[in-house]
């Protein structure tokens, strides 16, 4: 599977810190912890905390940081002391159970499967009683954030990078949400920032070059790729955990939930040696800027454009691949802790792949009925031309069909292709033929 062998990987180095703090779970009998980061113990029952904060640290599994980055939040966020409670749980592997000498009720995972809810591990050189998902321990951490404390009133599981990824599955796989909700009238929302891959609920990609247009990929990629909708990256040979819905429930679920998605302006390095590299990941995008961009096509492509309302994606200025960052920068920071917007950042993925052949004018600023001018080399081939927003979403077609060699002309009323007249701003129009493509930026005023 691409999840288990392709995917590429940099094994971390043994933790530098454990958490004295340890969380049991039962399991056929048999009482296992993981050790976890906290504010207030999750034992104790607390009056006064209205929200939960739960967040997932990276592959290095630093939950100490990951710790720290909360208060550093809460505090950017003008969180009152108190009414939050802060939560690191901390996943271990076997190299971490070695270096610590830890005690043989902590379960650990293997490097990759704690991103994305496999069972914990059972080795002759650190035997346990029982396996389980750390899916089912994050569950068990929200059942018993929202029984005891009876003022709860929301949870938000968050997760940067490797964490990024378990809480992009996690949100589609878990039912737990559904008791929190009926049983204790408390909601939960996700924060995903920066994955290096996300979980794709049909065998569509991209269309090279776009961010919008999704196709199975041709039989040549799938062919070299065989595994690139497996799980984690697609809904094919899920884990035990995630098996548990049917593929129906996973998309229903995930298509009603409340998730925001966190992308670092700067975190566009298509050669991070850290960032998966594998095959499947690769076909997601270039590089993680890219990935998150194209995954909002996917979930408009997949389940319509209201979807929007409820999975939102915020760009963060002048932030790379960096936890403290994403969530300490103020837009993090209030969407940790139930903000409902950020300031807006124009970026864009749409670049030329030029020819000398293919040209394009039109008026800037725009006026109402403006003509658009372009030209195209091939006769008989297939053009697009489409007016994008600065996120490189598609806001209208203008022409997408096969023309003729030379000059052409088309008509742009300042509308959507839903009939709306668009916002004044920037936007970006864009002539595409055989690969090749024309850019350039306009300026619609009020």
């Amino acid at each position: 599977m691409c999840a288990a062998v392709c995917a590429a990987v940099s094994v971390a180095s043994p933790v530098s810190q454990v958490p004295s703090s340890r969380f049991s779970v039962s399991v056929n009998g048999h009482v296992l912890s993981i050790p976890y980061e906290r504010n207030l113990s999750l034992a104790g029952s607390y009056p006064q905390v209205k929200r939960a904060v739960v967040l997932v640290h990276g592959t290095s599994r630093d939950a100490d940081q990951a710790y720290e980055n909360m208060v550093d939040a809460a505090s950017e966020a003008g969180v009152q002391s108190g009414t939050a409670l802060l939560v690191a749980p901390q996943f271990l592997t076997e190299e971490d159970i070695t270096a610590h000498a830890l005690a043989p009720d902590v379960l650990f995972w293997s490097e990759s499967g704690w991103k994305e809810g496999s069972a914990s591990l059972n080795t002759a050189l650190h035997p346990r009683p029982a396996s389980i998902s750390d899916f089912a321990v994050m569950d068990s951490i929200l059942y018993r954030i929202a029984s005891r404390n009876p003022n709860l009133q929301a949870v938000t599981v968050a997760g940067h990078s490797a964490g990024a990824q378990f809480v992009n599955r996690y949100a589609a796989g878990n039912t737990v949400e559904q008791r929190l909700l009926s049983e204790f009238g408390v909601t939960v929302t996700y924060v995903v920032a920066n994955p290096s891959s996300y979980l794709y609920f049909d065998a569509k990609r991209a269309e090279p070059g776009t961010t919008d247009v999704f196709a199975v990929p041709p039989a040549s990629v799938r062919q070299s790729c065989p595994d690139y909708n497996e799980y984690k990256l697609g809904l094919t040979q899920l884990n035990a955990y995630m098996s548990r819905v049917s593929t129906s429930q996973l998309r229903s679920q995930y298509s009603s939930r409340h998730v925001t998605y966190l992308l670092g302006q700067l975190d566009a390095n298509p050669a991070d040696p850290s960032m998966d590299m594998s095959c499947g990941a690769r076909l997601q995008g270039i590089h993680r800027l890219a990935r998150g961009l194209i995954y909002q096509g996917h979930l408009s492509n997949t389940f319509g454009p209201s979807v929007a309302v409820r999975h939102r994606f915020e760009v963060i200025a002048g932030v790379g691949h960096s936890s403290s960052g994403m969530f300490t920068s103020n837009c993090g920071a209030g969407v940790l802790f139930g903000a409902t917007s950020c300031p807006t950042v124009a970026v864009s993925l749409l670049t030329d792949r030029a020819s000398p052949e293919l040209s394009l004018s039109l008026p800037n600023p725009l006026v109402p009925q403006a003509q658009i001018r372009f030209e195209v080399p091939h006769d008989g081939d297939r053009v697009t031309l489409r007016i994008h927003d600065l996120l490189g979403r598609v806001v209208r077609t203008l022409v997408d069909s096969a023309q003729p060699a030379g000059p052409g002309t088309v008509m742009w009323d300042g509308r959507s292709d839903r009939g709306d007249r668009v916002a004044p701003g920037m936007y970006i129009c864009r002539l595409e033929q055989g690969g090749a493509a024309r850019t350039t930026k306009l300026a619609v005023l009020p």
